[in-house]
């Protein structure tokens, strides 16, 4: 699955309608829904009628496959933090740059801490040239 799939895995999981997972993600609507269609398909969301209306929610093999993500992405996120520390920099970047595009949301989701991402990404370049 696509990096994208997982962040919206995340927001629905959050409780996120799909009109605030594009903003949250900064796709356009009909983007969300076709990732959402997608998902669907794939038996790991579902519309169920909550106490706020219909809502997407995980179904169990859903759930089962966020976690798998969370282990692996805060796995990477560790290893990459003990490369930084150890002064392997190369390595711990090139780890990074696989998780970079997910780290705000992450941490906005309350998946990753704020500490670890300001760890993670301290070093990055700031701009071309620096």
């Amino acid at each position: 699955m696509k990096i994208e799939h997982y962040l919206v895995l995340e927001a629905i999981e959050a409780g996120e309608t799909p009109e605030e997972i594009a903003r949250l993600l900064d796709l356009e609507p009909h983007d969300v829904y076709a990732v959402i269609q997608l998902l669907e398909e794939r038996g790991l969301v579902e519309k169920r009628r909550t106490f706020f209306g219909e809502r997407y929610v995980l179904t169990e093999a859903g759930r089962r496959q966020l976690e798998e993500w969370r282990r692996e992405v805060l796995g990477r996120a560790e290893e990459a933090a003990r490369l930084r520390r150890e002064g392997r920099e190369l390595e711990a970047q090139n780890l990074i740059d696989q998780l970079l595009p997910a780290l705000p949301v992450l941490v906005a989701l309350g998946v990753l801490s704020f500490a670890l991402w300001k760890l993670l990404t301290s070093h990055l370049p700031v701009g071309e040239g620096e």
